[in-house]
């Protein structure tokens, strides 16, 4: 039991400041920040990041196994943005809590 709490503790620490470093207030308008903000940016760090950094290994597996037939049909780019790319960048680069400027 104790060595499972400790894998979770790490596991949180882990996940958790890369995460939180992903907010990056670029925007450099702060009088965007309300509650509302607060109350989208907690579910976000909480289940939306763990749940679309998921989508990203499943994407990337779905690449790997379908990369044979779109190597065939040429559309193996296509297939990456797609698969890969769109989901890695709404993971790591949007602000916590943006959900507009989802590319």
């Amino acid at each position: 039991m104790k060595n499972t709490l400790r894998v979770a503790i790490l596991t949180v620490i882990a996940l958790a400041s890369p995460l939180a470093m992903a907010d990056s207030g670029s925007k450099g308008n702060n009088d965007d920040c309300s509650v509302e903000q607060a109350f989208i940016a907690i579910p976000d760090l909480l289940v939306v990041r763990p749940v679309s950094l998921a989508g990203c290994a499943v994407g990337f597996t779905a690449f790997v196994v379908t990369s044979p037939f779109t190597a065939m049909a040429e559309c193996v780019d296509e297939s990456w943005d797609t698969l890969v790319v769109t989901p890695g960048r709404f993971t790591f680069e949007r602000d916590l809590g943006d959900f507009d400027d989802v590319k």
